[in-house]
């Protein structure tokens, strides 16, 4: 694969992904790779130590299967995917069969001899998780832990992105880890925090609204916001008890692969499925309602649902944004009613 179309945002892939904006065939996939991770965060449930790592030749089978039902985008998660021994070997087998690569990481595990040959490996994506500025026992990922991890991912030429989960532990937090991150020109993806793929509906959600609504007044005035202002909009409706009517695109348009080779719809529901057998009339049935749509707070499959569930809905949440950003910074100037523009 050339350099061009190893990041998944470059011009090359993008315009290779047109097709899916109209085809039943999947974007991403999601494969877990290993049960073990390296911390113990309070709010995760997705590793067991007790577990191990999915053996090599399991993980390319899997891949290859991605490939064959028209997957343009495999992300290697855990657990902790740093903690695979073949890491680099399995970015190598992705991106020989065409698809753009990426991983989800605590970071804590990444050096820059590390990063350079995942790079070579052909990694196209890095997303580094931190929740707050100093760590706790409950959220360990921290600015002060991270702050160089960050920095060295930055500016590389692939999409790297921090992820901040906004929970009680570290709403005080964000801000200022998201700050930080907007000074170094990384961009910043908020998601609330989830219970099994179900938002919490807390007493304090006002104090959640307030720093979505932070961040979208960051975005409007041009930081470097990755979370899209559809989803932005999604996050504020369902915390404020009225959530969007959509249909998840889980099974269809994304789907994950548990280190047992189940097939599910997101990490958060049962497999329906061993993914050695899924086809893709398997896929093409799967974008239909799941039942688990309201409360949902999966982000990637939110983020990849509501454009193709409720296409004028994005449109409108990303135009009016964007309009109001340009009317706050003077650059549109609307006339007044009935008088001179």
């Amino acid at each position: 694969m050339t350099a061009g179309l190893r990041n998944p945002l470059s011009l090359p892939a993008l315009l290779r992904g047109l097709p899916r904006g109209v085809d039943r065939r999947p974007i991403w996939a999601q494969l877990n790779i290993t049960w073990r991770c390296n911390l113990d965060c309070a709010y995760c449930t997705e590793y067991d130590n007790s577990k191990g790592d999915v053996p090599f030749d399991d993980v390319v089978a899997r891949i290859e299967k991605c490939r064959a039902l028209g997957v343009l985008h495999t992300d290697l998660i855990g657990g902790e995917p740093l903690l695979h021994p073949d890491l680099e070997r399995l970015f190598v087998e992705i991106t020989e069969r065409g698809m753009t690569s990426g991983m989800t990481t605590n970071g804590f595990l990444l050096t820059a001899n590390k990063l350079e040959r995942l790079l070579a490996a052909g990694l196209g994506r890095l997303q580094i998780s931190v929740d707050g500025v100093r760590p706790t026992a409950e959220a360990p990922k921290s600015l002060k832990t991270l702050q160089r991890k960050i920095e060295l991912c930055a500016k590389r030429g692939i999409w790297f992105r921090v992820n901040t989960v906004l929970c009680d532990e570290t709403l005080d937090q964000v801000e200022e880890v998201a700050t930080f991150c907007f000074a170094r020109g990384v961009p910043v993806n908020f998601s609330v925090v989830h219970d099994q793929g179900r938002l919490r509906r807390r007493l304090n959600n006002a104090r959640y609204l307030e720093k979505l609504r932070w961040l979208r007044a960051e975005k409007q005035a041009g930081r470097p916001v990755a979370t899209p202002y559809f989803v932005l909009d999604y996050y504020e409706q369902t915390l404020m008890g009225a959530p969007p009517h959509w249909t998840c695109q889980g099974g269809q348009k994304c789907f994950y692969v548990a280190p047992d080779g189940g097939f599910h719809y997101c990490a958060h529901v049962a497999a329906t499925a061993d993914f050695a057998a899924v086809t893709a009339a398997d896929l093409r049935a799967g974008g239909g309602p799941k039942g688990c749509e309201q409360n949902c707070g999966v982000d990637c499959v939110v983020h990849t649902s509501l454009p193709f569930s409720r296409l004028p809905l994005v449109v409108s949440s990303e135009v009016g944004a964007r309009l109001d950003a340009f009317t706050a910074r003077g650059r549109l100037h609307l006339p007044l009613a009935g008088g001179a523009g």
